[in-house]
């Protein structure tokens, strides 16, 4: 990963464009999510960055443009009970966000022929959705007090409109992401907006750890697959922080694709 990309970054904000603000990552330890927490505090964001891992936060808060701000957290969100009183507190320390990134994911290759369970699939919604659901909620409660405008932003997948053999938990607990922010739109607005990304085929360390079925002749035909070719995680990270950013203002309740055209 080119995480120099982060600190040399030059696009459409200027490096202290998120300067005033704070937001919540989850599985900020690595891929998408961890380049994220990056990016935003290489615009100067104060990033509460959580994971499972604090030796792989740590990293990453040693790879970040402003170290003071990219605060490491450990926390496995799949543990949903009282979670969302748990996000509510964090906001009562850290003082108020100016929005989320729930970008914690964990994926399941599973035919439903052979391996699939209904106990397994709970494992993948426990994170994919109810923890990220649980946090948000916790966020979105009065006494949080998270700033006025605050944009939330739900990573899901373009699994969840493409199909794929294997991914009947995973496409699932996305397709509940981009259904779910729909009803949750209506209700925060106008104070609060929440949209979703739904990235394609991205090469990150969840991709290298399955590499018994991503191999390298897999990886080469979705690159020939993708008419743009295969993803990398500073593909999303602009997208994430134009719906973080004001000038998505009038953005909610939208799922959108970026899969280089994966999906077409």
């Amino acid at each position: 990963m080119q995480q120099s990309h982060c600190k040399n970054y030059k696009g459409i904000f200027t490096p202290s464009y998120f300067e005033d603000k704070q937001f919540l990552i989850s599985g900020a330890s690595s891929g998408i999510g961890a380049y994220i927490a990056l990016y935003l505090n290489a615009l100067g964001a104060k990033i509460l960055a959580l994971g499972r891992d604090m030796s792989k936060l740590e990293k990453k808060q040693q790879e970040a443009t402003h170290k003071d701000r990219f605060i490491p957290i450990t926390k496995d969100i799949a543990q949903v009970e009282g979670l969302d009183k748990w996000a509510l507190n964090l906001a009562r320390e850290y003082g108020s966000f100016s929005g989320a990134v729930l970008s914690a994911g964990t994926q399941q290759i599973a035919p439903i022929t052979s391996v699939l369970s209904v106990e397994n699939a709970r494992d993948v919604f426990a994170t994919n959705y109810f923890g990220n659901l649980a946090l948000l909620k916790g966020l979105l409660d009065k006494r949080a007090k998270s700033e006025q405008g605050a944009s939330f932003v739900w990573i899901s997948s373009n699994a969840s409109i493409k199909a794929q053999k294997g991914l009947t938990s995973y496409a699932a607990s996305k397709s509940a992401i981009n259904t779910a922010i729909k009803s949750i739109a209506l209700e925060i607005a106008p104070t609060y907006r929440i949209n979703a990304v739904s990235p394609g085929f991205v090469h990150t360390e969840m991709i290298d750890s399955w590499s018994s079925i991503y191999d390298k002749h897999y990886i080469e035909s979705i690159d020939k697959a993708y008419p743009l070719g295969i993803g990398k995680v500073e593909y999303i990270a602009p997208l994430v922080g134009f719906l973080l950013s004001a000038e998505s203002s009038w953005i909610t309740g939208q799922n959108i694709v970026i899969d280089g055209g994966g999906s077409l």
